[in-house]
């Protein structure tokens, strides 16, 4: 007992087994203590609809990720604790420029942004209340400094539930090192970030795995199932052990992207047996794996490809649900909880956000994408094809369906994006794509009725995505900025809300959300002078670890040319070229109903944003008002997948946004995918821009409108309509 109790500091746990010991040997002597009431935790379930419910009323998941405890990587050039992995939750006051921000002043904004759900990373190692890297490295400013991770853990937790906030516990990795690249409880080397220049993130020394290491392994975190289920046994039991009242349930494992649903789906089945013989009143959120299994098991020379259907697009690491219709896990309906993950370009730039005819384009991802300059496009139609068939279709079997994850830099390439970043991607003065992208998806999201989400991230560290809140850090300019938290970022919480706000089953139109104006809109899509992005000496102070943690990057290796390590999704189905980003009539799931099919001839159809179209055979006017728009539009129109569709598109204003001589301007586009990108069409003084297509058959045509801000307009007020 006297051993037990001289490592109870460091197992606050133990606490409770101690009161319970004290309370059995006091009655047994006739002294009885009198229990304090304590509310009953909530049961959480999914009703036969697949709405989450708590204690049997429908529950709407509004959540945002909470990151940091989970570990991250310690820049080289720190002096301390150079390459480290420390563990600690970020909440905007770090010692080298304190805010006087508290926990209690973070949880408080958060309830008033509406947030309901805050999923908590977490590893193997931060339930270690003796681990260095939870306890000695730690950057938050000293008033607001937790002494470890597992305390800190318990105390963020508990001040989420009396905040009246749904806590979802999540195991992130195998271990605080390797983090968000495993793909598996027993990842090993090589990972996907092996071979990436000017990258200084690698953690090509470590492994979760006790065998079949290379030999650049000299840290081994042994992690393997038994082990990953009594973790979920101990989150499981924090209901009771820290009187939580309002946990939601667990997300098992983040991300198993190296798993066949075979194998994913048996280990879900035994992480349910496990959660509910300790906690019947949560829930179970098992995420999707990728296109390929077997890249971290030993044998990275042996890949197996996963189904992930027939849109050609490769789903993100966590998003391919594609099996599990047919065969899903052996756990109770009530109970199950699938969750995917999603990003767009700012995470990766799948072949699907590249202009597949740009000559030399055709087939590549990721850094081959900028090397080669390409052009991107987001294709809202096209890419719902894949979210159907990688998850969406769940919903309308009446399976509960929250994405665990979402979001990105809606300013990529630049932004808080990496150096690295900017300058392989900067020659795009299109900053909006990624805020297209999570338009787009929040599109298809509300026509499907899944309406239940997390954010990723509320805190703004996450290098690839940034937060809900803002942040002053750039990478170059302001590196000392980093872990100082901003206002929040109003686009995206307009963003968040349309689906927290809305109601219950899918939206029966799509909204056509044009990119929020107050945004940099130098749109020109495709390849444009190289910007040189000189950096600013930093002004960091030592001792701190400064820049974004390289958190969930998920970004597979291009594999245009596969070697026997490639890694990531379906790299031997690289050679076959993609569709060109063009819809077909055959839209997968639920249809926008949004036709905006334009009568031929004189009148002209308003419209209240970018989208689909329909054309017929003749000419078809549109007409978009928006009094917010500074000087007019920067327009975008893409032909169909159809080599005989000829559009003529006509208009008043330039070819782009300098021009200041405008005309009534005119360009064919002819075939498969021609496209004219961002020319700008001038407003009248009713706030109208017009745009005519004439077309030599009927067709469907891709169109996007952004605020035209830059640059001095027309010298001259418009005709009324091309």
């Amino acid at each position: 007992m006297q051993r037990y109790l001289s490592n109870m500091k460091h197992h606050p746990t133990a606490l409770v087994v101690v009161a319970l010991i004290t309370s059995l040997v006091l009655s047994m002597q006739g002294i009885f203590l009198t229990p304090v009431a304590q509310a009953a935790p909530a049961v959480f379930r999914v009703d036969a609809s697949g709405n989450i419910t708590k204690n049997g009323a429908i529950f709407r998941v509004k959540g945002g990720s909470w990151f940091g405890l989970q570990g991250r990587y310690e820049p080289a050039s720190d002096p301390v604790n150079p390459r480290g992995a420390p563990m600690e939750q970020y909440m905007g006051n770090v010692f080298w420029a304190p805010s006087g921000r508290t926990y209690d002043q973070d949880i408080a904004e958060f309830v008033a942004m509406g947030i309901n759900v805050v999923r908590l990373p977490v590893s193997h190692q931060t339930f270690d209340a003796t681990d260095p890297q939870g306890k000695d490295f730690l950057k938050n400013d000293p008033s607001v400094r937790i002494a470890n991770s597992r305390l800190a853990l318990e105390t963020i937790a508990k001040k989420l539930d009396a905040a009246g906030i749904s806590v979802l516990w999540d195991i992130h990795s195998c271990s605080n090192y390797v983090d968000w690249r495993k793909g598996r409880l027993d990842a090993r080397p090589p990972y996907v970030d092996a071979t990436r220049d000017n990258y200084d993130f690698k953690r090509e020394d470590s492994s979760c795995a006790a065998t079949n290491n290379p030999p650049s392994v000299t840290r081994i975190q042994a992690y393997n199932t038994t082990t990953w289920l009594n973790d979920l046994q101990l989150l499981a039991g924090f209901s009771a052990s820290l009187g939580l009242n309002n946990v939601i349930g667990i997300d098992i494992f983040n991300e198993p992207w190296d798993y066949t649903w075979a194998e994913w789906k048996s280990l879900s089945e035994q992480a349910y047996t496990r959660i509910n013989a300790t906690n019947p009143n949560i829930l179970v959120f098992v995420q999707g794996i990728s296109a390929t299994a077997g890249n971290q098991d030993g044998s990275p020379t042996t890949i197996t490809q996963s189904p992930h259907g027939s849109s050609g697009i490769d789903p993100n690491w966590g998003e391919n649900l594609f099996e599990a219709g047919a065969n899903p896990p052996a756990i109770p309906h009530d109970r199950l909880v699938f969750s995917p993950h999603a990003y767009g370009p700012s995470v990766f730039v799948g072949k699907q956000f590249v202009n597949q005819a740009q000559t030399g384009c055709a087939g590549l991802e990721g850094d081959a994408v900028g090397d080669a300059h390409c052009g991107l496009v987001i294709n809202a139609t096209y890419l719902r094809q894949g979210w159907q068939e990688h998850f969406g279709y769940l919903k309308a079997l009446g399976y509960a369906v929250v994405v665990g994850e979402f979001g990105g830099n809606m300013d990529w390439p630049h932004g808080t994006a990496s150096m690295r970043d900017q300058n392989r991607f900067g020659y795009l003065n299109n900053d909006t794509f990624d805020q297209q992208w999570q338009n787009a998806f929040v599109d298809y999201l509300l026509s499907v009725g899944i309406t239940d989400t997390i954010y990723w991230s509320i805190n703004p560290e996450s290098g690839d995505t940034g937060g809900l809140y803002s942040t002053p850090y750039r990478a170059g300019t302001n590196e000392s900025g980093w872990g100082t938290w901003g206002a929040l970022d109003s686009r995206k919480m307009t963003l968040v809300h349309r689906l927290w706000d809305a109601g219950v089953g899918p939206t029966p139109t799509r909204t056509n959300t044009p990119v929020a104006s107050n945004t940099p809109t130098n749109t020109a899509i495709g390849p444009t002078p190289t910007r040189t992005n000189t950096p600013v000496p930093s002004n960091t102070p030592t001792n701190t670890a400064i820049g974004p943690t390289p958190t969930r990057t998920n970004t597979p290796v291009p594999s245009n040319t596969p070697t026997n390590t490639a890694i990531g999704p379906t790299p031997t189905r690289t050679n076959t070229p993609l569709p060109s980003n063009t819809p077909t009539n055959t839209a997968v799931g639920p249809t926008p109903t949004r036709t905006n099919t334009p009568t031929s001839g004189g009148s002209c159809t308003t419209i209240t944003g970018g989208g689909s179209f329909n054309l017929v055979t003749g000419d078809n006017c549109f007409k978009y008002v928006n009094s917010a728009f500074t000087r007019g539009a920067m327009w975008s129109v893409m032909n169909p997948g159809d080599s005989t569709v000829i559009n003529t598109v006509k208009w008043y204003g330039g070819r782009n946004e300098s021009v200041t001589n405008c005309i009534n301007d005119t360009q064919t586009l002819n075939g498969n995918g021609a496209q004219i990108n961002n020319f700008t069409v001038a407003r009248d003084s009713a706030n109208a821009m017009y745009v005519t297509i004439t077309a030599n058959k009927v067709n469907t045509v891709q169109m996007s409108i952004q605020n035209w801000q830059n640059g001095t307009g027309c010298s001259a007020p418009p005709t009324p309509r091309p």
